[in-house]
């Protein structure tokens, strides 16, 4: 789910604006579309603003270049997985998407990751007590909309939970609700007070502006359902509840952090030793990285990987290799060797193992005894995942 191109995962059609849009119009468009980042195109340089930044701005008729600041962009062949390491990592919640010639192609949101997660057999199988946070920031629908922005800056979150006298879950304001109260006042919110910029009326109440009902999640749900809720109903966080009362929440950070997780743990140490000549240098890593993803989905735990290249030649002088891949789980070593007149693999476990010779056509083009010795590892995982499968079906 998570390995194929983040462009299929973007929305193509890219709405944009340039640097002298007013901040009025573009806040406009952004509602509009609700975009929470818009790509601001200056030439050929890709720049982004930011809705909670431009909200705050004294002058509406301004232009946005005060306020765009210059994106991490990702590439459109980058593998999912990789997209969310570096969108979690450049702390955006959406990234321009290029070319090759670094041109735009699209855009990703944390929310289209989310809606791919959805369908995750990987968040499918995880529980949302695996991730939630416990205890989160709440109020009581009583308080005022100033302490609720108190325990969003403090906590450093988004939103804020709104319980009543019972603790029960009645309503969630985020920080964007009371930013829009503040600086973009919709009506009057009290007897003399004056329409327009900058008004802070921090007195009222929660409930003058919090979300109710609330879209939750039982606490026996998965990530994917969480997720879907997400994407559903276009909300960052979805608060877990019991029987109605408060018992956490699972934001989209949340989600991509643990994705974030899974991929660390997923990256292998690989090992080359011996020489790349130079016609295979790109062609060679690229059929290494995507057999180590096969191998690494494979093996419960891969701890680490060496590729052995040893390059001889005939006795007519043409040159030909010989090629081991070493892999080592949490329990087996795997070492499938490929060389000119057949592939040997062989099988060691905790330093006792089997050799099995298996013949077949002479290999001299490089490429292929590559995909032989990382093939014949593979074929042995997944031989030792069918024997684990039938032993554990004799005792159902």
């Amino acid at each position: 789910m998570f390995d194929e191109p983040i462009i299929e995962a973007s929305t193509r059609e890219v709405v944009t604006i340039m640097p002298d849009t007013s901040i009025a119009k573009t806040i406009a468009i952004m509602e509009k579309n609700k975009f929470h980042n818009l790509v601001v195109l200056d030439s050929a340089e890709i720049y982004m603003v930011n809705i909670l930044d431009l909200l705050i701005a004294s002058n509406p008729e301004s232009y946005v270049d005060e306020f765009m600041f210059k994106p991490h962009c990702i590439h459109k062949d980058t593998p999912c997985i990789d997209a969310i390491c570096e969108l979690t990592d450049s702390g955006q919640r959406a990234a321009p998407i290029v070319d090759d010639n670094g041109e735009l192609v699209g855009i990703t949101t944390d929310y289209d990751i989310i809606k791919q997660g959805s369908k995750s057999q990987i968040l499918k199988d995880t529980k949302v007590t695996k991730v939630m946070t416990r205890s989160p920031a709440y109020v009581e629908q009583g308080e005022s909309l100033g302490k609720a922005r108190s325990i969003i800056r403090k906590n450093n979150v988004g939103r804020v939970l709104v319980v009543d006298e019972n603790e029960a879950l009645v309503g969630i304001v985020t920080g964007g609700d009371i930013l829009k109260r503040i600086y973009k006042p919709k009506r009057k919110m009290t007897v003399g007070e004056v329409k327009g910029e900058n008004v802070p009326r921090m007195g009222q109440s929660v409930s003058s502006i919090m979300s109710s009902p609330v879209i939750s999640a039982d606490i026996d749900a998965n990530l994917a359902d969480v997720a879907n809720l997400m994407q559903t109903h276009d909300i960052r966080g979805v608060p877990i509840v019991t029987d109605g009362l408060l018992r956490g929440i699972v934001t989209i950070p949340d989600i991509m952090g643990y994705l974030r997780e899974l991929r660390a743990e997923a990256m292998v140490k690989v090992e080359i030793q011996g020489t790349l000549d130079d016609e295979y240098q790109e062609l060679g890593e690229r059929i290494i990285e995507t057999e180590v993803r096969k191998i690494a989905k494979f093996a419960n735990k891969v701890h680490w990987i060496k590729i052995v290249i040893k390059k001889e030649r005939d006795r007519g002088g043409v040159p030909y290799y010989k090629i081991g891949a070493h892999v080592k789980t949490q329990d087996k070593l795997y070492v499938g060797y490929s060389e000119p007149g057949g592939t040997r693999t062989m099988m060691a476990k905790r330093g006792e193992g089997d050799i099995v010779v298996k013949e077949g056509k002479r290999r001299w083009d490089f490429v292929d005894v590559l995909k032989d010795a990382l093939l014949s590892v593979e074929s042995q995982i997944e031989e030792d995942r069918g024997r684990r499968r039938s032993k554990n079906k004799q005792y159902f």
